[in-house]
């Protein structure tokens, strides 16, 4: 029988998305995402792409061992890829990351420093002693995110304020305009995986896709855009 999308032809032009030449939907044995906890593993790395092994687990509340032989599965399967950064092997959706930022992202993984600058993303201007106060921030890791060129400090008397830096922001808009590209990638993949997507909604941060697990229907919110980390769910576990 041929697969039936759950994309209807206007929204396939809309997104780009190439139709399934009738081709028959996989097999649930030949598919890697038609499975609960490989999904979210892969929702969690399109929220924290650049997160290693021990991170996902806690996350996800499944032990490294486990995180570990489904990776391998995705990285198999091509949805997923892999690359060594700083000693240690990291993971991301493939297509969704250049390889050269990766390192900044696993730093804003830290829940101290995401924390400060979805923060600072939401309300620019903010001092430190604003930013500091109950979150864990220290001036050390502000300071920090000002030498990578996230935050900007400008002087106001005897305070510091903090706001994005114009970097950082030319680097969130270019990914901005990379998530076009990377939502057409997810729902071509979760199209070939036999999840039938149907886009409920989408931007230029998200993608909220609703796919069916065999007879069960679930709705996905995926991150298209990484850098938007005043819209990712919370960070990991420091």
């Amino acid at each position: 029988m041929a697969h039936k999308s759950g994309l209807g032809p206007a929204l396939r032009r809309m997104m780009g998305v190439a139709p399934p030449a009738g081709r028959e939907a996989p097999r649930a044995a030949e598919t890697v995402l038609m499975n609960d906890t490989r999904l979210r593993i892969f929702r969690l790395l399109c929220n924290r792409p650049g997160a290693p092994v021990r991170q996902l687990g806690r996350e996800a509340h499944i032990a490294p061992p486990s995180v570990l032989w489904h990776l391998g599965k995705l990285v198999g399967s091509g949805a997923v890829s892999r690359a060594e950064l700083c000693g240690r092997t990291v993971y991301y959706p493939s297509g969704m990351v250049a390889p050269a930022d990766l390192e900044l992202l696993a730093l804003l993984g830290d829940g101290a420093r995401a924390s400060a600058v979805r923060r600072v993303l939401e309300s620019p201007g903010l001092a430190q002693a604003e930013l500091s106060g109950g979150k864990g921030v220290s001036g050390r890791t502000l300071g920090g995110l000002a030498s990578l060129g996230v935050l900007a400090v400008v002087r106001d008397g005897r305070h510091r304020r903090y706001y994005p830096a114009p970097a950082f922001l030319r680097k969130k808009g270019l990914y901005e305009r990379r998530a076009g590209r990377f939502r057409r990638h997810l729902l071509a993949l979760l199209e070939r995986e036999g999840l039938s997507p149907e886009a409920e909604r989408y931007n230029s941060t998200f993608l909220d896709v609703r796919v069916r697990l065999g007879t069960r229907p679930e709705s996905l919110r995926l991150l298209c855009n990484p850098f938007a980390l005043e819209a990712r769910d919370g960070p990991l576990s420091p």
